[in-house]
């Protein structure tokens, strides 16, 4: 009842102005295909499952919906620590989501950057806090995903 109530709302918008309605059926189809997000979920994965599972996947391993429509696969984040010797990397996965500091050496990253996004850049020092916490907590909640390893702190 209500995707369809939102569905509605969200092709009246596109009448009215299209760039607003493209960004609404965008956010519908994205929290759609992300499925529902429980009170009773951890924030990190509330977060990651806003942020992140169209790329990464429900379950982190780079098979979210959208990652065919990308030029390079999404990195499968459960193998993290694997990739580490065993041992979660925290402050080199804060900087990644984040991104303002990260270098692209290689190219061009398909991934947002998220620091600039939740507003880490700009606005009042609580709001840069906000910013550093929500991707702490993503950090964190991928620490608690990952597989064949120990991820310490």
């Amino acid at each position: 009842m209500l995707r369809g109530l939102a569905t509605h709302k969200a092709m009246r918008l596109y009448h009215r102005t299209p760039r607003t309605a493209a960004a609404a059926i965008e956010g519908l189809l994205l929290l759609l295909v992300t499925g529902t997000v429980h009170a009773g979920d951890e924030p990190g994965r509330q977060l990651y499952l806003r942020y992140c599972a169209a790329c990464h996947g429900r379950d982190a391993r780079g098979d979210g919906p959208v990652a065919p429509a990308l030029g390079e696969k999404p990195t499968d984040l459960t193998r993290i620590a694997a990739a580490h010797e065993g041992t979660f990397p925290m402050e080199d996965v804060i900087a990644a989501i984040d991104g303002r500091r990260t270098v692209r050496a290689h190219g061009v990253s398909e991934m947002p950057v998220w620091g600039e996004v939740f507003g880490g850049d700009t606005g009042t020092s609580a709001q840069q806090l906000a910013a550093r916490r929500t991707v702490r907590l993503i950090a964190e909640y991928l620490r608690s995903v990952q597989t064949g390893s120990r991820a310490s702190p």
